[in-house]
């Protein structure tokens, strides 16, 4: 499911969205969720490969209302195990490592703060209320020196 990966998106909310929830033909490509945890909506940017993924799909599929992706949990279940058997298989990760669906969207967090994003933007685009609720969610716990480190 690569819109958790480049969207930080919950799986529901992967599965939620629907074509009049994406602006790719902007300058900043962007997608709403509507029915994020809480029910609070937000918007969040729309990497480059998404955006071509997501165009490439609904042309494909010759999609132009509705859900983008007509599938359901257990669907998506399927997904994470077979491309996490493939990362095994390739040594991606090594044998035995745990992922899950929500591995997705803390590999998202954890890439973006570390190339530099500002936590309060990635708090807003994760859906979060509280700038704690993203540190706690990362691992990440603030170091004597002010900075913020991760935890094992």
């Amino acid at each position: 499911m690569l819109e958790q990966w480049r969207a930080g998106l919950r799986v529901s909310e992967a599965l939620a969205l629907e074509v009049a929830d994406l602006s790719l033909d902007v300058e900043l490509p962007t997608l709403r969720v509507w029915s994020g945890k809480g029910r609070k909506a937000r918007v969040v940017p729309v990497h480059p490969e998404l955006g071509a993924a997501f165009q490439t799909a609904l042309a494909y599929g010759n999609v132009t209302e509705g859900r983008i992706i007509d599938a359901h949990r257990t669907t998506a279940w399927r997904w994470v195990q077979k491309a996490h058997a493939k990362a095994e298989q390739t040594g991606v990760i090594p044998p035995g490592t745990e992922i899950g669906t929500h591995t997705f969207r803390h590999s998202y967090a954890r890439h973006l703060l570390m190339n530099g994003i500002p936590i309060n933007y990635l708090s807003r685009w994760l859906g979060h209320s509280s700038i704690q609720t993203t540190l706690i969610s990362l691992g990440l716990v603030p170091d004597p020196s002010g900075s913020l480190a991760m935890v094992p």
